[in-house]
């Protein structure tokens, strides 16, 4: 509270020199906004935003401090949900996401991966035909084994069928950005099927030996002889000419989706040393020669290029969902000097946030600078509530809500771009689950002051999941036309000047 009046103070001084900016090194911005933080709801009551003073914040303040502060949670806000933009997955992520699930709110979703298997660094001019006659090596099997965390979101006694598919085109880790609903062409059959029960609560054997949980995938032998018949020839010089011929693999998860509740999302650490192509084969296998059991491991590793691919189906979703996402087609982008859109859905009471390019909320604030029409003001605190609401009809405990969320602005070409509070930090600019509260808070002093000095244009805020390309969560909230006491409101606390 003590750095929140020192930049009233701060702002006051200029102001009385007729200078519109603080110069202090007090007004940096107090809000941690890195990664997407998507505009949230900041929805509230009331049809002007100037409506309700009251001298609430006044006790709490020295005797000598006394300036006239207020505090109103009148705002206007309109909020409504939208499908989330592709989001950019090709950077090195700590998991990949993998399976199929339906949410019994946010309907059926895919999460795909798209990986390379490389040659060990060190195996160059890589010969498997050690015996100097390439017809008796053959291959006995290869088999992918895919490692996978201990953590699931969903079900995990419905089934997984996983596909794997040779890729057609070749991928670069160089200057190229792949996004979340980049499609590669694949080879119409797939070259490997497993089906099974994920167990990621269960250590796996293999050899005889206690490992991560896997699951192992055979792959067709065809393959397998075609990497032997390449052996010391230009192929396996090295992994450019390898990835020139052998491109990569499609891994795409499928499960029984009968009904709502049915399925998961396994995350993968596609680097793990556990996940591997392997070889085997034999070399010498004709009469009278003896046959050596021998293997190969193609990796996934620093140098491969690695990205998922997300799918969402919301027909089989909550109504109220299909009915916003419809809705916000129509939307049309603000238009200077308001930034407030011309056509926009109506704000809604339900607001629905979900990961892997889902969906996410935008917020607006149309009547904002109605705040100013008398004269400037000092804005202490902007604190942002949103209400979480578990007991929609239909909902599952299985589906945790999101561990943390985020506000991120918009410019003037509709992209996101951080607040200028998130730079003091998530203790302070907030966004983190209150699970005994069953909410969450934000911050964005700064952001609101900065529109209403004209340095901010008042394009909105997203609402968006922190973790939206690697984890699987979402998150129902109360939007500001909620009338059942979990509506998102704003509490400012401000000083008018005169």
């Amino acid at each position: 509270m003590k750095k929140c009046w020192s930049w009233s103070l701060c702002w006051l001084i200029d102001y009385s020199m007729k200078k519109i900016t603080c110069k202090s090194k007090i007004l940096r911005v107090l809000v941690p906004a890195k990664f997407f933080l998507g505009l949230l709801t900041f929805c509230a009551l009331g049809l002007f935003s100037c409506k309700k003073d009251t001298n609430l914040g006044i006790t709490t303040q020295p005797g000598a401090d006394l300036l006239n502060v207020k505090a109103s949670d009148t705002t206007t806000m309109i909020a409504w949900t939208r499908k989330e933009d592709s989001l950019p997955t090709t950077g090195p992520l700590t998991q990949y996401a993998l399976g199929s699930y339906w949410d019994p709110v946010f309907g059926k979703s895919n999460a795909s991966i798209y990986a390379q298997f490389l040659i060990h660094a060190s195996d160059i001019n890589l010969n498997f035909c050690t015996s100097g006659n390439p017809a008796l090596v053959t291959c006995d099997s290869i088999v992918m084994t895919l490692s996978y965390l201990s953590t699931l979101y969903g079900d995990s006694t419905t089934p997984q069928t996983l596909r794997v598919y040779q890729m057609q085109s070749l991928l670069t880790n160089i200057g190229k950005t792949y996004l979340s609903d980049t499609t590669i062409s694949i080879a119409p059959v797939p070259v490997g099927v497993k089906t099974f029960y994920p167990t990621p609560r269960t250590a796996s054997i293999l050899l005889g030996h206690r490992v991560g949980t896997h699951v192992r995938i055979p792959i067709d032998k065809t393959l397998g002889q075609m990497i032997l018949n390449q052996s010391n020839q230009y192929t396996l010089q090295n992994n450019t000419n390898f990835l020139n011929m052998f491109k990569g693999f499609y891994i795409r998860a499928e499960a029984p989706l009968t009904a709502p509740g049915k399925g998961a999302i396994l995350y993968l650490p596609m680097t793990d040393t556990l996940t591997h192509l392997t070889l085997y084969y034999k070399n010498g296998n004709l009469p009278g020669l003896t046959g050596d059991s021998l293997n190969y491991s193609f990796e996934v590793n620093a140098w491969s290029t690695i990205f998922p691919h997300f799918e969402h189906d919301y027909s089989g979703a909550d109504p109220k969902l299909q009915s916003e996402l419809a809705a916000a087609k129509n939307a049309t982008q603000p238009i200077y000097p308001t930034w407030y859109p011309s056509v926009h859905p109506p704000s809604e009471d339900l607001l629905f946030v979900s990961s892997l390019s889902g969906t996410k909320v935008k917020i607006d604030f149309p009547y904002i600078m109605n705040w100013i029409k008398n004269g400037p003001i000092s804005v202490n605190r902007a604190e942002l509530t949103l209400k979480i609401i578990a007991n929609l009809p239909g909902a599952n405990p299985t589906y945790a809500p999101v561990g943390q969320l985020a506000l991120v602005n918009i410019d003037s070409l509709g992209h996101e771009t951080t607040m200028v509070d998130y730079l003091e930090g998530t203790d302070y600019f907030g966004g983190v689950l209150d699970a005994t509260n069953n909410q969450y808070v934000f911050h964005i002093d700064r952001y609101i002051q900065q529109v209403l000095l004209g340095k901010q244009r008042n394009t909105g805020l997203y609402l968006v999941s922190t973790s939206s390309s690697s984890e699987a969560n979402r998150v129902i909230l109360g939007g500001p036309t909620n009338p059942s006491g979990f509506k998102m409101r704003m509490m400012m606390n401000y000083t008018r000047i005169h």
